[in-house]
């Protein structure tokens, strides 16, 4: 298919001169999805986001790699011996016990997402949410676009979220919100032997247009500046790898295009110009850029300890690395090379400057291994706070180095 890009260019230079947000009531509310911002399985961050798969009955679940509609796996469940039982993402509380959360503005919206049957006999399968305390699941044939004759191939499919579907889907009940996606069997379902599998949920309100975003903010107070100018404090004169006094957050918020994904490089016409560079005379002298997105700004602290906008770089015999400095786990390497775009010659080096995706799995987080699944480098979500840093220890007195950093949107 045809590939369209849109392309933001900021300049970057240097002379010598935290909160967890919610994603509630983003227009795409991902839900079992790798490449749109929502639910956090992180049960022990205890968001308002932190959900967890539940299931009860016997069914099984078991996460999936071959071929998924969208990111890296999707989810496959089975109905138990049992003559009843069921499953689904729920928003948990402080003690990881089903809670409930404000999902009112979804009313008059759609639950939409893919699934794959084995039999025919899966348009059985009940299938959609819990609200105010309230079962409501319907067939799988009752979904707009489901076609039970479609066996092993993914379909997307839709369910109105309001009271035409079902009298107990009113904007008051989903005011009090459980489960996002919720499978509820008996022995019609069992009896079948059928499997389903399940991918890109989300939750979509009515009316959803889709959006890219890309805002500049300070990195010492997170205000939201009008520039397109990336810069170094003087200050950071000959020390050491450094951040950009600003920082960008790009907010994906849509589900409309097919194999999407941003990229980010700078654009100085030559595969050695990887950062800001400064031209004298015949003699041209680079300061080599790196990038980190993030989910939430920087700084924080987690269950996997603090999270700053320092950076270090190492060896480790083989390549050389960046590392979040101020956490010191040399492990860890969520700071990338800014690469040029002479050097994208290859899928892995296309890969490495990717920041989020469709298919990759959600944002780049860390330097994982190019093909892997379980260590792709990749965390789920569509709005990151991208981090920029420059190594200024050789930097030139009297001399002004620029770059043209590019953030571009590609998609079918």
């Amino acid at each position: 298919m045809f590939k369209k890009s849109f392309v933001i260019l900021f300049l970057s230079m240097l002379s010598t001169s935290v909160a967890f947000a919610s994603n509630i009531g983003r227009n795409f509310y991902g839900v079992l999805s790798e490449s749109l911002s929502g639910v956090n399985f992180n049960e022990s961050l205890h968001i308002d986001d932190s959900v967890r798969f539940f299931a009860w009955g016997n069914m099984g679940s078991s996460n999936q790699t071959d071929n998924p509609k969208e990111g890296l796996n999707y989810t496959r469940c089975v109905p138990g011996n049992s003559s009843w039982g069921g499953g689904g993402i729920t928003f948990v509380n402080s003690s990881n016990a089903e809670a409930d959360r404000d999902m009112s503005a979804y009313y008059n919206g759609e639950l939409r997402l893919s699934v794959k049957i084995n039999n025919s006999n899966c348009g059985k399968f009940p299938v959609g949410i819990k609200v105010n305390g309230i079962n409501i699941a319907v067939p799988l044939s009752n979904f707009s676009g489901f076609d039970s004759s479609k066996i092993n191939q993914w379909q997307d499919i839709s369910l109105k979220l309001n009271s035409n579907t079902n009298a107990n889907i009113t904007s008051s009940n989903m005011a009090k919100t459980s489960f996002l996606l919720l499978i509820a069997y008996d022995e019609n379902v069992v009896s079948n032997n059928l499997a389903l599998d399940i991918d890109y949920v989300r939750w979509v309100k009515p009316n959803a247009t889709g959006a890219f975003n890309v805002t500049v903010k300070k990195v010492s107070d997170n205000t939201t500046v009008n520039t397109s100018n990336i810069t170094w404090a003087s200050s950071n004169f000959q020390t050491e790898w450094k951040v950009a006094e600003q920082y960008l957050v790009l907010d994906f918020d849509d589900d409309s295009k097919k194999n999407w994904d941003v990229k980010l490089y700078v654009n100085n016409s030559s595969a050695t110009r990887n950062g800001l560079y400064a031209v004298k005379g015949k003699d041209e002298f680079v300061m080599p850029m790196c990038w980190r997105a993030s989910e939430n700004a920087l700084p924080y602290s987690d269950g996997s300890g603090s999270h700053t906008t320092q950076i270090g770089e190492d060896y480790d015999g083989t390549y050389w690395y960046l590392y979040d400095k101020g956490n010191g786990d040399k492990g860890f390497r969520p700071w990338l090379y800014m690469q040029d775009l002479k050097a994208l010659k290859t899928d892995k080096d296309k890969d490495y400057s990717t920041v989020m995706g469709y298919k990759t799995g959600g944002y780049h987080a860390y330097s994982g291994e190019y093909g892997s699944i379980s260590n792709s480098g990749y965390y789920s979500g569509s709005k990151v706070s991208l981090y920029l840093g420059a190594n200024c220890k050789n930097t030139i007195g009297g001399l002004k180095y620029t770059g043209n950093i590019c953030v571009v949107l590609t998609y079918e």
